[in-house]
């Protein structure tokens, strides 16, 4: 990519995880269609997070399933520890794990349940796994 290039990424999953209604597994995967069959090549689609915390990313697996990615689509999946890496590459449709952080502990403790030290030491082991 040249250095005057731009990358647009679509993201319906930051929208869809803070939704009260649950939206149902086939409207995701068919806006996700939408996206593709319009052009986007670099969707944040799916988070595997505990679904206790983001029920409405609980069946990110199932909405990969129904998609057929052609090879030129990146999605991208948001990883808060080493199982979510896990779950993430066990789909095969994941290119690229997200891994958000903060410098903020307060923030870190509300929105990943972790400490900024756990979040480093995790993401250490996340790297590992991911070159595994």
């Amino acid at each position: 990519m040249g250095r005057n290039a731009v990358t647009l990424i679509e993201c319906p999953r930051d929208a869809w995880q803070g939704l009260s209604r649950p939206i149902p597994t086939e409207l995701k995967t068919r806006y996700l269609r939408t996206l593709i069959d319009a052009g986007f090549k670099h969707i944040d689609a799916v988070s595997f997070v505990s679904p206790k915390a983001v029920p409405q990313m609980a069946d990110s697996e199932k909405v990969l399933e129904q998609i057929d990615l052609p090879n030129d689509v990146e999605i991208i999946g948001i990883v808060v520890n080493e199982k979510g890496a896990e779950r993430a590459i066990a789909t095969q449709a994941v290119s690229t794990l997200g891994f958000p952080c903060s410098i903020s502990e307060t923030f870190l403790r509300k929105n990943q349940n972790q400490t900024l030290d756990a979040k480093f030491w995790n993401r250490s082991k996340e790297k590992q796994t991911t070159q595994g």
